[in-house]
């Protein structure tokens, strides 16, 4: 529904009486206080005011402080027309353009699902990750699985939050269509969908981080041992060498003396 100026008011010929009226039925509009602007409305445009007229026949199409009554809005639109409001024109095809999209409609403030910010929607593979890696090439693998997965939920994140404005998920030629009440559905139900969509990719997302984080302290630990055996084995390699060069150090000698003494 357009704004009206008391300027406006007065230069289409109305009185201050009558401008302040419409004056006080944009503010309770304003402030979507429906019923009462209605009332104003309909009076006013009883009594001939072409810009009220316009007001009601917008107010009847899209079922603003009244049932939705298409008939009334084009008997009120074209009132309007007649009498050269230049808007009235356009507001009658938006009314009907409305009426023609009541299912697109529906679909935002009943049936909405957010199918195309699905998380299944990405193809995220979920790595396989082992309780364990014991080779370099196995933790490459599973590095990279890891990163592949966290780059395509990454997409996802970035994705939902770029639709998560409700008037940004609404089509826009559906949206200038709604109601009040309508977008106020629409935008709990859109928050509500995408909130189960992002607890359920979280729940994932949750469970790949404890996976991760078990596989990286298994693994750690299981090198630590590694290396440290590595140093054992080689602490025991130099003992058993210096072992042999001593034997070879005693072979030597006795046979240095056995031979002497002959």
């Amino acid at each position: 529904m357009k704004k009206i100026t008391l300027v406006m008011l007065l230069l289409a010929g109305f009185g201050a009486a009558q401008a302040d009226e419409l004056s006080d039925a944009q503010k309770l509009w304003d402030n979507k206080d429906f019923y009462k602007s209605f009332q104003i409305f309909n009076k006013l445009a009883e009594a001939g005011n072409v810009n009220a007229q316009l007001q009601l026949g917008e107010m009847y199409g899209f079922g603003e402080g009244t049932a939705e009554d298409t008939e009334k809005a084009a008997y009120w639109l074209k009132q309007a027309a007649a009498k050269g409001h230049p808007e009235a024109a356009a507001s009658l095809a938006l009314v009907q353009e409305r009426k023609a999209h009541h299912a697109d409609i529906a679909y935002y403030t009943t049936n909405f699902d957010g199918g195309s910010a699905a998380y299944s929607r990405y193809g995220c593979e979920r790595p396989q990750i082992p309780a364990q890696s014991t080779s370099n090439e196995d933790i490459r693998k599973v590095n990279a699985k890891i990163n592949t997965w966290t780059e395509c939920y990454g997409r996802f994140i970035v994705n939902l939050r770029s639709v998560a404005a409700a008037d940004k998920t609404i089509k826009p030629e559906i949206l200038k269509l709604m109601n009040n009440d309508e977008f106020t559905r629409s935008a709990a139900l859109i928050n509500k969908v995408y909130g189960n969509i992002l607890t359920e990719a979280a729940a994932i997302e949750q469970g790949i981080s404890n996976e991760s984080s078990a596989w990286k302290k298994s693994t750690e630990s299981y090198a630590a041992a590694y290396d440290k055996k590595l140093v054992q084995d080689k602490i025991n390699s130099d003992n058993e060498i210096r072992v042999l060069e001593t034997t070879r150090r005693d072979l030597e000698h006795n046979i240095f003396t056995t031979s002497y003494k002959k």
